[in-house]
């Protein structure tokens, strides 16, 4: 807004000071015609006053050729009132003048000198009227020319103060010419400072311009790739969701076949359990009843005249070397008898009896154990069979080959 305005003022300054060189220009010319008019009029002015000199001189002249003349008739007058005669019709004599050798003849000839005298001093009456007419002539045509010279006078006053005026105003108009050619010279180097800041200004801007362009050249780029990566990546994540649909659609029907045949297994694990309890049942009471006719005999090699271990039960639980094992509750309602117990039901100094047994319960326990190792609890879901298949592997996984692919 401030360099339009700026602007409309330059503008408006620059027409009003070709406006006022268009005036001072028509100024001069008229001061330059007034000018040449004053040099006409101080031209004429001369010549009047040279006319005005000359017919002064010519007047003076004439005035002192009238006194001449006047002198003359006065004296001719006195001359002819002496000798009587009288001078009439002075108006239809002509004059004329002579020499002055011609008057000293008229001078040595008393009358006809008179006369002649006369008749000059009629035609130097009549030459006298003229010489004042053309006297009168020249007063008018003086007092015209000084007329005409006063009004010339006022009008080349009128002129001079003209002139001042159109000095002064010449010189106010100067004087605005320089305070506007100033103001112009102000205007323009602040017009100049105000385009160069504006060309800094736009340089900058231009360059900034660029700079951003270049920005977004490159953002566009990084967003042409990201998007290529984002396509690639949705592509990606749409294979893994649809491979993700597969592999738990494959694993649920795996779980399921995994939970039936955990159910089939646990079946199994029951039914097994329940013959491992009672094969232990049955172990427990075999090993009892081995342990019973090991020391049945082990009584009948000490004593072969003893009676029936079964009859004579109640008075072993009496005798000195302690009940009878074979008298406690079976395996089902107490515990194991271990090897120490074993010993200890023994009487001390009579190991003889054992060298037998322990062969044979070590023959025994070799084979019994032999025997329960295959039926020790396993893991249902490692037995395969009908209802347990072999675990199938799952579908290829190509996410690595891809990710290596996006990668590269």
């Amino acid at each position: 807004m401030n360099e339009e305005r700026l602007e409309i003022a330059i503008k408006d300054a620059l027409s009003e000071n070709s406006q006022l060189q268009e005036s001072q220009k028509q100024l001069f010319q008229e001061a330059e015609v007034w000018k040449e008019q004053v040099s006409e009029l101080n031209k004429q002015k001369i010549t009047f006053e040279d006319s005005k000199v000359h017919t002064e001189q010519v007047l003076n002249d004439k005035e002192n050729h009238i006194k001449t003349l006047t002198g003359c008739l006065l004296k001719m007058k006195d001359r002819a009132a002496v000798l009587g005669e009288d001078i009439t019709d002075d108006d239809n004599l002509e004059l004329e003048v002579n020499s002055e050798p011609e008057n000293g003849a008229y001078l040595d000839d008393p009358p006809k000198g008179a006369l002649k005298k006369l008749i000059h001093a009629a035609k130097l009456n009549v030459s006298l009227k003229t010489l004042e007419g053309e006297r009168n002539h020249i007063i008018t045509q003086l007092s015209e020319a000084d007329k005409t010279k006063e009004e010339l006078t006022k009008h080349v006053k009128n002129l001079q103060t003209q002139q001042v005026s159109l000095q002064s105003e010449n010189m106010y108009f100067e004087s605005e010419n320089q305070k506007l050619q100033r103001k112009l010279k102000i205007m323009t180097e602040l017009y100049q400072e105000n385009e160069m800041k504006l060309h800094r200004k736009l340089t900058l801007e231009e360059n900034n311009q660029i700079q951003e362009e270049e920005k977004l050249s490159k953002v566009e780029k990084k967003i042409s790739h990201t998007t290529e990566g984002l396509e690639t990546y949705r592509k990606l994540a749409k294979d893994c969701e649809e491979e993700l649909e597969r592999t738990i659609n494959f694993y649920q029907r795996q779980v399921i076949s995994y939970e039936r045949k955990g159910h089939d297994n646990w079946l199994a694990a029951r039914t097994a359990e329940r013959n491992l309890n009672d094969l232990r049942k049955e172990n427990a009471n075999n090993r009892q009843k081995l342990i019973e006719t090991g020391f049945k005999f082990a009584l009948l090699e000490k004593d072969p005249s003893a009676p029936d271990v079964s009859n004579t039960a109640f008075d072993r639980e009496h005798s000195p070397y302690g009940p009878s094992p074979l008298g406690r509750p079976s395996s089902e309602t107490r515990a194991f008898l271990s090897p120490q117990t074993l010993l200890e039901a023994i009487p001390a100094g009579n190991t003889t009896i054992l060298y037998w047994p322990l062969s044979f319960f070590s023959v025994f326990f070799f084979f019994f154990f032999s025997c329960l190792t295959p039926m020790a609890p396993l893991d249902p879901m490692a037995l395969p069979g009908p209802s347990n298949p072999a675990p199938v592997a799952p579908p290829r996984n190509n996410l690595a080959h891809r990710r290596t692919a996006l990668t590269h």
